[in-house]
């Protein structure tokens, strides 16, 4: 049966996050919550786990995974760089709910971004995901702790009955409010564009981007 620790997101004891950083660097699978919802986390670097979070998950689509870092400097290793686009919108969003996604280096496996070259990353605003992505030493993966079609999960209890034991070790904050998502941009191209429009708004990346494209 799969081990569940009790935290605290705002204030985190370091102990379950270090066992929870253990479990991540042997290569396992662990539920966490963020700023946004309960994710599924994983070495994002690991092809053979990042493999297995698309198999917990269900997914018979192509869908890249995104990824948390714990700071700028941690972008390094897997992008190829950071446009002044890119610049502007870290300095105003990040930490926070904002995905960038960028061109990616050859570090990052090809089951994590389907070979699109690609990577899509951000900071969290969390205190305990800053703290466990430093102590896991490496790029998580950041996606929805549901299987694929199904409602996002607040409650590690539901989350729990759902993945059950495919997930190594669960790291229990409590019921998470409803939140939107991360919007997402993408700073690749000549023109950034926004991809999905999520916590932060449209209108507010406009006021530092106000050039900013939209799908929509």
């Amino acid at each position: 049966m799969a081990l569940t620790l009790n935290v605290n997101a705002s204030s985190p004891e370091d102990a379950p996050l270090v066992l929870a950083a253990e479990v991540v660097q042997a290569g396992g699978i662990i539920v966490y919550p963020t700023e946004t919802l309960y994710g599924i986390g994983a070495n994002a670097l690991s092809p053979q786990t990042v493999a297995r979070v698309q198999e917990i998950k269900g997914r018979t689509s192509a869908k890249p995974i995104l990824v948390l870092v714990p700071d700028i400097e941690h972008l390094q290793p897997i992008v190829e760089g950071i446009p002044s686009v890119a610049r502007r919108l870290i300095g105003n969003f990040w930490p926070g709910p904002l995905t960038l996604i960028f061109k990616a280096t050859a570090a990052v496996p090809a089951e994590l971004n389907l070979a699109s070259g690609t990577i899509g990353v951000r900071v969290p605003s969390s205190p305990l995901c800053r703290r466990l992505l430093l102590l896991a030493d490496c790029p998580m993966t950041s996606t929805s702790a549901n299987r694929t079609g199904e409602p996002d999960f607040r409650s590690v209890s539901d989350i729990r009955g759902a993945l059950g034991t495919a997930i190594d070790l669960y790291l229990d904050a409590g019921v998470l409010p409803a939140t939107k998502p991360s919007s997402i941009v993408d700073v690749t191209g000549t023109t950034a564009r926004l991809v999905r429009e999520g916590a932060i708004s449209l209108a507010q990346l406009r006021e530092v981007v106000p050039d900013l494209t939209s799908a929509s």
